[in-house]
Order: structure tokens, then C-alpha cells, then sequence
């Protein structure tokens, strides 16, 4: 809208661009002359002024913003078992469908089971379901404008944080839709099953079942335990309304070496809609024997005591504290910790350089370097006299076997004498030594290999302290224990080093991740980041093949494969540029959390109502959710102004217009030659 100061700035430019040009042109040529020449400057100055002054003009315009309605579809396979997908699908089209909805709301649609994804079909094939993490991240989409959620579920979820609790911090209100019959049925499973991953060859292992059951009726059934067709286990079970749970615990004797694959079934009674949770697999690795590991020494020390703890972590490991003077072979061991060797070790070392057996060497104040550097290990040390503290710098680049930072630059120093290791062959650096606090590139816990032979130099005593200090930051030693029980594993093992290694599970128990992971090395065993690498993976009962190639993430190569389904595999990773491979086997177990359930968690839908002040309907209350809705005042459509300047008069035709006018007042003034 022009308004009056406009009119009168435009009148003031018109004045001055009138008095310029009389002032130039004022009886200069003729009169025809004058008045053309004139009337191009007053253009030109007048075109001036306005582009100058930019004269603007506010438009007001009205946006009407409807609140937004997300409705949340549960696209889990659990909808599916309950026999509620078509009802969801139905009431979706409703509310897709329903005009007075889409009259007062945005209506958008979202499914979800671990992820919230955009609503494109639903399948009810997800395997697991987080509701927290679904409400989250729409909350994040829409958190500036009005916005009401409609949550179709059956309310159970099987990973994440808790929605019950989650759900207080939520601002959009929640109007949870039950998918499921809340009738109670009867209803056993199996809830929880323990078990240890690994036994001893001819030795008993436990197992501990809890069985739950639901419904209002006593009931009686029988836990069985098979190996195949093989009934390995039976015990008679009873339960009643007051009495809704029991333990079963027995032990198996493991009568075969290898991975055995066994199931839990608890016998269905007639009752039952819901079988699928009565039976559970799970698999155990029958091993041979134990690793045995001696801790040659000559001294005493908190070290020992600590080394011993840490080795017997593990129940597949034991070790032996053996004085160096009644060391008499190395037949009973796979593994020797020579702490703090002196020139009584000789023999011992002699053998283990004989018969290629692997060591670790921990050094102190007590050890003798002269003879060590005598003995040709494949190293040297050049003592320089003196006491020296050495602080831990852990070594991410070590890729031999896979570790992890367990914290150590918190750990204390250890003590050695003050000097530097060499080393006549490769080595691998797991940790290097810090100075107060500069980190050097010296070794201080290393690897080497001499043909078959593996071996390992930790520099300095004390590492009882490390333990210490490990246990009192996470209040567990498991940590420490996990570190070393991996630079243990390896020094157990008389596998020489291959340039294509692969770390994965002999079996997986069907609801974690199915992952496989490779190291790649060159001809100089350096890790090798840019390699092509693919995994064949055969189910042997069908025998159907399949491809996938490995990507590179943090220092190893590594493939998903949770979208295989239960069975036995044999797998292939190959590197076909160079024709190496390594091979192996794996058993994925039979698990679907989401075919646990029998009855919608109808109490915790409800909480998710009242704590985000929505209310809780069921799949057959369309129109009381509709009226609800439509009804809530919390929920109106709002009208924003917007403003917006504008300019009077565009200022490239200003533009053109000046440069006409010039273009034409100085053509004119050529030819009456007044230039």
C-alpha cells in the first residue's frame, strides 16, 4: 500500500530533478533542442533520486497452520503373532480415509519396530521393537509445532528405555490404540534360560530353566530337554494362580567334543494360543581340555599373585607357580610366564628355544639383562643403570589380534631399569612407554614371532598395581582380565600367523547381532585397509549359497549377517585378488523375541497415556478416538501473518529506464554537437 509520505518524497524528487535539468539545458540551443534535452535529464535524475530513496511497501499475507496427527503403526512381527495385522491395517485406512480428521489435522503416518521410518507398507516382519526411541525421534521431527500422536501397538517392547518411564519426559500427548485382546489366557514359556557357553569333554555342565505361567487355572506340564531327536532330561512341573513360576535346574554330561545344539521344550496344554515361547535352543561347546600355563620365577612377588588371577579368569586356563629351580620340562604346558629372569633360567630358556614353545617375558629390578642379551631371543636391551618409571601409551595400530583402550593412561607406572629394546625381527607394539607425559614410540608390552614361535616382553614390574587400579575405576577386574586374556589366548596358541585372520562366534543365540570379522595382511604383515574382501556362506541343511562383500570399519573388515535365518553354516572368506581364504563354521540359533508374547502390555500403555496426558483406546474404538480429537481444545488451528516488503517500483526497470535516458540524451547532444 502507497502511503502519503511516499506521495510526497516522490513530489520532492520530481522538484530537484526538474530544477537539474532547467539549470543545465536553460537557453542552450534552440527551443526544441532545450525542451528534448531537458526532459531526458529530469528522467534520468528523477530515476535517480527514486532508486536512491527505495521506497518499500509492506503486503500481509495469512498462513493457516493446522496441528499435526502422527499416527504410529507398531510394524513388529508381534502384531503379526497376535493375529492383529489386518486390524491395524484397517484402522489406518479409517483415519487415512476419515475427512473430518484431515478437515482439522495434518494427518502423517510412521511405522516403526527398532527405527521410526516413513509409513511406505507394513509388513509386521520386524524383529524387534523400541516404542522410546519411535516417540523420540518424532518428537524431534515436530517439536515447534502442535502435534498429537496416535500409537498403534500392542505395547511390548523388547529393547531400549523403558517407554513407561521414558514417556515423562515427552511433550506431545500420546493416544495409545491396544493391538491385542487383553482377555488373559493360559499361557507357559520359557522366560529365561542359563547356561554356560563352554564345557569339559566327559565333565557335567548346569542348566537353569525358569518357566512362568499366565491364566487364572492350575496347570501341570513337563520340562524336557532334547539333543535332536534324543531325550536328554524330564521333570514334571506345576503351577496354580498363586503359584506362577518355577526353576529347573539339572546337569547334562558333555559326551561329545564340539558344538552341541540343544532345545528346552515345556509342553503345551490345549488351552494355549500362544506355542512358540514353550521351546527354546541353545548350543554349548564341548572343549577337550584346559590351557595350562606356568609361572617360571625366582623371586616372590604381588605379580605373580596377579598373573595367576588373571590367567585362572577364565575356566578353560590354569595356572602353575613354578620355582625356577624345580622346573623339570615343558611337556605339561602350552603356555610359559618367565617373570624376571635371572641366569637360573637357563635351562628353561634353552628348552623353549628347542622346542619352539611360546613365552612371555615380564622383566623388573630383579631381572638380568646381561644374560638375557646373551641368550639371542631375537632382542636386546640396553640397560643404562638406573631406576626408571614407565607410564602405559596404548598402541591403537596394533593389529595382530583385536584389543581395546582399558583405560590406561590411568593406570600407574611400572619400575625397570632405565634403557632401550631393540629388536633384530618385526615386532608389535600392544602398549608404549610414557614419560610423565610425553609418549615415546618404545616398547613397553610387545610381540614377536621367530618362525612357529610366539612371544611376548612386558618391560617393568608392578602390574598387580594395574589390576588394582582396573578394578577400582570399573569395580570388576573384567576388564583387565579381558585385555590380557587376549594377548594370552594368542601366546597359547600354536597356529603360526596367517596373513588372513577371522574372529566370529561358533554360535549365535538368534537376538544378538550375527557379525563376522576378518583381518587382512600384506607380504610384510602390515594391515591392509584397501583390499577387496567377500564371505561365501552355505546353509548346510538347504545348501543354499550366498555373497556378501566385507567393508572396512575401525581396524577390521567385517559383514552383517542377521538376515540369515536359524540353521547351521559353513562360511568362506576369500580374498580373490590374491587367492587367500580362511574358513569356518557357525550355528545361528531359533529365537524370536517378538513371539513371546500372548496378551498386549495393556498396563504400561496406559501409564504412557496419563504421564503425556492422552488417553488409551482399543483397536475396535475408532469413533470414540475420532470424537476425542475433534473435541480437544488443545488442538486448534492457528493463522500466522506474514509480512513482507516489497519494493514500490522494481528496481531493474529503474535501471533500464536510466541507462535509455543517458543512452538518448547523449546520442541527442552528438548530433545538435553540444558535446
Amino acid at each position: 500500500m502507497i502511503e502519503i509520505h511516499h506521495v510526497l518524497y516522490l513530489l520532492g524528487a520530481a522538484v530537484i530533478a526538474l530544477l537539474v535539468s532547467l539549470f543545465l539545458y536553460f537557453k542552450k540551443g534552440k527551443k526544441q533542442q532545450f525542451i528534448s534535452l531537458a526532459i531526458l535529464r529530469f528522467i534520468s535524475v528523477f530515476t535517480i533520486l527514486v532508486l536512491l530513496l527505495n521506497f518499500q511497501f509492506t503486503s500481509k499475507t495469512y498462513d493457516t497452520i493446522l496441528p499435526t496427527l502422527s499416527v504410529l503403526v507398531d510394524n513388529s512381527s508381534s502384531i503379526k503373532t497376535l493375529n492383529f495385522d489386518k486390524k491395524a491395517q484397517q484402522f489406518l485406512e479409517e483415519i487415512s480415509e476419515d475427512k473430518d480428521l484431515h478437515n482439522k489435522f495434518s494427518v502423517e503416518t510412521y511405522s516403526f519396530s527398532s527405527d521410526l521410518s516413513n509409513h511406505d507398507s507394513l509388513d509386521f516382519t520386524g524383529y524387534q521393537t523400541n516404542i522410546t526411541k519411535a516417540i523420540q525421534a518424532l518428537e524431534r521431527v515436530h517439536r515447534n509445532t502442535n502435534n498429537a500422536i496416535v500409537l498403534l501397538s500392542d505395547g511390548n517392547q523388547t529393547f531400549g528405555a523403558d517407554y513407561q518411564y521414558a514417556s515423562k519426559g515427552f511433550k506431545a500427548p500420546v493416544f495409545p490404540l491396544v493391538l491385542g485382546d487383553s482377555t488373559t489366557y493360559v499361557d507357559l514359556k520359557i522366560s529365561q534360560l542359563n547356561v554356560n557357553k563352554y564345557a569339559y569333554f566327559k565333565n557335567k555342565f548346569p542348566i537353569e530353566i525358569f518357566i512362568t505361567a499366565e491364566g487364572n487355572t492350575d496347570v501341570n506340564s513337563v520340562v524336557k530337554i532334547f539333543n535332536g531327536s534324543q531325550l536328554l532330561f524330564s521333570e514334571k512341573v506345576s503351577f496354580s494362580p498363586e503359584n506362577t513360576s518355577a526353576i529347573i535346574n539339572t546337569e547334562l554330561f558333555a559326551d561329545k567334543i564340539g558344538i552341541q545344539t540343544l532345545k528346552v521344550v515345556v509342553e503345551p496344554i490345549s488351552e494355549e494360543k500362544n506355542t512358540e515361547n514353550n521351546t527354546k535352543f541353545f548350543a554349548i561347546e564341548v572343549i577337550d581340555q584346559k590351557s595350562k600355563i606356568a609361572i617360571v620365577t625366582d623371586v616372590r612377588h604381588p605379580d605373580i599373585g596377579a598373573l595367576k588371577q588373571t590367567i585362572e579368569s577364565n575356566e578353560f586356563r590354569t595356572a602353575t607357580i613354578v620355582d625356577v629351580r624345580d622346573f623339570k620340562g615343558l611337556q605339561d604346558y602350552q603356555l610359559f610366564i618367565l617373570y624376571q629372569p635371572t641366569t637360573a633360567f637357563k635351562a628353561v630358556i634353552e628348552q623353549l628355544k628347542s622346542q619352539q614353545q611360546n613365552y612371555w617375558i615380564v622383566t623388573g629390578l630383579d631381572t638380568n639383562w646381561q644374560f638375557l642379551n646373551a641368550m639371542e631371543l631375537g632382542f636386546t636391551y640396553n640397560s643404562e643403570g638406573g631406576v626408571e618409571d614407565f607410564l602405559p601409551a596404548f598402541n591403537p595400530n596394533f593389529q595382530t589380534f583385536s584389543t581395546e583402550d582399558i583405560n590406561f593412561s590411568a593406570f600407574p607406572p611400572l619400575e625397570e631399569s632405565l634403557g632401550t629394546l631393540s629388536f633384530f625381527e618385526e615386532n608389535q607394539d600392544l602398549l608404549f612407554k610414557r614419560i610423565g607425559a610425553i609418549n615415546t614410540d618404545e616398547s613397553l608390552l610387545t610381540t614377536f614371532e621367530n618362525g612357529e614361535q610366539k612371544a611376548a616382553i612386558l618391560l617393568g614390574e608392578g602390574i598387580w598395581k594395574w589390576r588394582a587400579a582396573s578394578f577400582l575405576a570399573n569395580e570388576s577386574n573384567e576388564a583387565f582380565d579381558t585385555y590380557f586374556g587376549k594377548l594370552l589366548q594368542y601366546l597359547s596358541s600354536k597356529k603360526r600367523r596367517e596373513r588372513l585372520t577371522v574372529n566370529y562366534e561358533s554360535f549365535y543365540d538368534g537376538s544378538k547381532a550375527v557379525k563376522i570379522q576378518a583381518s587382512f595382511f600384506d607380504k610384510n604383515y602390515e594391515l591392509n585397509k584397501n583390499a577387496s574382501l567377500e564371505i561365501s556362506v552355505k546353509n548346510k541343511n538347504t545348501t543354499t549359497s550366498k555373497t556378501f562383500p566385507m567393508l572396512y570399519s575401525g581396524n577390521m573388515y567385517e559383514v552383517d549377517l542377521n538376515s540369515l535365518a536359524a540353521g547351521d553354516y559353513e562360511f568362506t572368506v576369500s580374498v580373490p585378488a590374491e587367492n587367500i581364504k580362511a574358513s569356518g563354521n557357525f550355528t545361528i540359533l531359533k529365537y524370536d523375541v517378538e513371539q513371546q508374547f500372548v496378551n498386549p502390555d495393556v498396563k504400561r500403555l496406559q501409564i504412557l497415556a496419563d504421564n503425556t496426558s492422552g488417553t488409551m483406546f482399543y483397536y475396535h474404538d475408532f469413533l470414540e478416538l475420532k470424537e476425542q480429537l475433534l473435541a480437544d481444545d488443545r488442538f486448534q488451528t492457528v493463522q500466522k501473518e506474514k509480512l513482507t516488503k516489497e519494493p514500490l517500483i522494481d528496481w531493474q526497470w529503474l535501471l533500464g529506464i536510466l541507462v535509455l535516458s543517458l543512452s538518448v540524451e547523449w546520442f541527442l547532444r552528438k548530433y545538435y554537437g553540444l558535446i
